[in-house]
């Protein structure tokens, strides 16, 4: 067996994007691989035969990915594969360019380009549905002169100056985003026509089509953007956009055609906050009052995370008169559908997590994670239940690399609610010896540990740490109230469940040894390891990630700040300035004896960057040892697709840390 190292990260193949072709004979998805030496990703996509179960390399250029298929022999992806349109791209000019592949062989052709950032292409009629931005302060494109020659301009002023006039004014992942939109337009490939169809103020969430019809919802506004949601109709025949006009406010995140009936998944606005479950409803493509679809308290979508998972894909499906869907339940995610108000399971009470999937009219295939392992591709027979590995993408990582893989356990805390807990031990355990350890805490925080592989864990355990997780309460998959962990209960529920865990596993494992534990977490983690310093010396070193420590400025400098931690805080800082200071770990860092590691990103708009420097600042004045590593063109999602090379450094820098102080 080979130690797992930071590299043996990118040994790994990343699957995404499962979607079944017309006719129900194959089905495509894509394999990504980071390389440090490139300092890149690469992404194919991979042809699967659903009757023989073989699998084929389709395109060999490496980035290929957001694949739609135009018809059982065809598949259509944005490319740029020569110099003339790689130059176009560095030039700032809004426009993808599209290619075709023929999967029984030939070489990927150009098939058109459109003159958008598009983020989602979908065939309809000889036409195309496209999802791209949308710049409110930006002439068309198609009327420009010269549109070289604007963009080289606008790129210097870019670089000179922003102007702001809403808010967000920038998200996480896209950079600064004032005024611009994802707006959904129709595309005509033999006119090049480019017709856009949702308000140019709307930013679009989801959309669905059938036949005759394209539904799509998201949020309009001009200053503010609010969590009130609007569903729209376009009618292709009669190009006629229509309002589906609710009965109240309703917070959506996607809307799908039933049938006769609208089917969509959204809060109303008594429940509009960061902890509730949606609801999925449907309403008369005339409007009305939504009704109750399904009855059940949990979300949609799986929310098990993973270092070891890169790209998207399809969580629902509108199929056989009903919806399939995603859902995380306790610590794992299976696959569902609900029927005129029934839920049934229809995929293996098997823990782990079901990513992405499609159906066909006699299998369902999906990217799932099984056996406490990694990603592959699985088919399901609907009719017996039986599931079927089909890919081996990852079995010889996992043959070849030393994996201690997570053990499950509950614990009661101390107000009598069972939570589940996970232990990993070091590789090469000796029950005779005492070992480090380090409590890991997940994001969100309405998102879940399960008992799947974790790359940065088992790099700690083959470095000679236990490591140990659990989902304290506000975590996904126990419903509503397990998730409402704001207001009064928020910094306090959870720091008692992290406390009350970390004594459960001491008492569990005497080869711990107390003096050297180590706390690590990202976002909502990194915020409470930051809380945790500040409130017990009981860890002899702490690395705080993309952290939150002064909510005031938390909720006004970030995209979500102003509605979802806002909420979390259950006032704002005018009417309780208190509460803000009280819940910031920034208030108690004269407290704080733990040496410190901060990690953050400086496009990290989610949890700003400034938190970080004014958390470091307080610790390097009281006398704290501390050091704050600041990634350069990195998000909030450097851990899971940050650039290869950055990545290894986060995971050295963790490392060296832990080394230095509990060892």
């Amino acid at each position: 067996m080979n130690p797992i190292t930071r590299e043996s990260l990118f040994d790994i193949t990343f699957l995404s994007e499962i979607k079944a072709a017309p006719g129900g004979k194959h089905a495509a998805f894509v394999a990504t691989k980071g390389s440090a030496t490139e300092n890149k990703y690469e992404s194919h996509i991979w042809l699967h035969n659903l009757h023989t179960g073989d699998c084929i390399k389709l395109a060999a250029a490496g980035e290929e990915k957001n694949f739609q298929w135009l018809d059982s022999d065809h598949i259509i992806f944005p490319a740029t594969r020569t110099e003339k349109e790689r130059e176009k791209i560095k030039k700032g000019i809004p426009v993808t360019f599209f290619y075709t592949i023929n999967i029984n062989g030939g070489e990927a052709t150009r098939a058109f380009k459109i003159p958008a950032k598009v983020s989602q292409l979908k065939p309809h009629d000889g036409k195309y549905i496209a999802l791209a931005s949308f710049d409110n302060n930006q002439p068309n494109v198609s009327e420009m002169e010269d549109p070289e020659k604007y963009f080289k301009e606008q790129a210097e002023a870019d670089a000179a100056y922003k102007i702001f006039d809403e808010i967000p004014f920038w998200q996480n992942g896209a950079g600064v985003t004032n005024k611009k939109r994802r707006r959904l337009y129709i595309f005509d490939p033999t006119t090049d026509d480019f017709t856009p169809i949702s308000p140019p103020l709307m930013n679009v969430s989801s959309f669905d089509t059938d036949e005759n019809h394209l539904v799509f919802c998201g949020a309009e506004f001009d200053s503010v953007m609010v969590q009130d949601s609007q569903i729209f109709s376009y009618e292709f025949a009669t190009a006629k956009l229509d309002k589906i006009e609710l009965d109240g406010v309703y917070s959506i995140n996607f809307a799908k055609i039933l049938g006769e009936n609208f089917i969509f998944h959204g809060r109303t606005g008594e429940a509009i906050n960061s902890y509730a479950n949606a609801t999925l409803y449907t309403v008369s493509k005339n409007g009305g009052a939504p009704k109750i679809y399904q009855k059940g308290d949990f979300s949609i979508g799986s929310s098990v995370g993973s270092d070891c998972k890169f790209g998207g894909g399809s969580s629902t499906k509108i199929y056989g008169g009903g919806l399939q869907y995603i859902s995380t339940r306790n610590y794992s995610s299976y696959l569902y559908v609900s029927k005129n108000g029934v839920e049934t399971q229809l995929s293996a009470d098997t823990t782990g997590s079901i990513d992405c999937f499609d159906t066909t009219a006699e299998k369902i295939i999906y990217i799932a994670v099984r056996n406490k392992g990694l990603q592959e591709l699985y088919q399901l027979d609907p009719t017996t239940g039986t599931e079927t590995q089909i890919t081996n993408f990852n079995s010889q990582w996992i043959s070849d690399y030393n994996v201690s893989y997570p053990q499950h356990f509950t614990f009661i805390n101390r107000d009598g609610v069972e939570l589940d807990g996970f232990v990993i031990l070091p590789t090469n355990f000796d029950p005779a010896q005492k070992y480090p350890a380090i409590l890991d805490i997940h994001g969100g925080p309405k998102v879940v540990y399960g008992d799947i592989i974790y790359h940065e864990m088992q790099l700690w355990a083959n470095a000679g740490y236990f490591v140990f997780f659990t989902n304290p309460r506000g975590s996904d998959g126990r419903g509503t109230e397990f998730a409402n962990c704001v207001g009064e209960r928020y910094m306090n529920w959870d720091y008692n469940d992290f406390m009350d865990f970390t004594d459960a596993v001491l008492e569990r494992h005497s080869q711990i040894d107390a003096a050297r534990l180590g706390v690590t977490g990202g976002s909502y983690g990194g915020l409470m390891a930051n809380w945790i310093v500040g409130h017990t010396d009981k860890f002899a070193a702490a690395a705080s990630q993309r952290s939150i420590t002064n909510f005031i400025s938390k909720c006004l400098t970030t995209d979500i700040g102003y509605y979802h931690n806002l909420n979390q805080m259950g006032t704002d800082p005018w009417t309780n300035h208190d509460v803000f200071w009280e819940k910031s770990p920034l208030k108690y860092a004269d407290k704080v004896k733990t040496p410190v590691l901060f990690l953050h990103s400086d496009q990290d708009y989610r949890c700003y960057m400034a938190d970080a420097f004014q958390m470091f600042t307080a610790l390097k004045m009281f006398g704290v040892d501390t050091r704050l590593c600041l990634f350069h063109g990195e998000n909030h999602e450097l851990s899971r697709s940050g650039k290869p090379k950055n990545r290894l450094k986060r995971l050295g820098e963790i490392t060296d840390w832990f080394e230095r102080y509990l060892k």
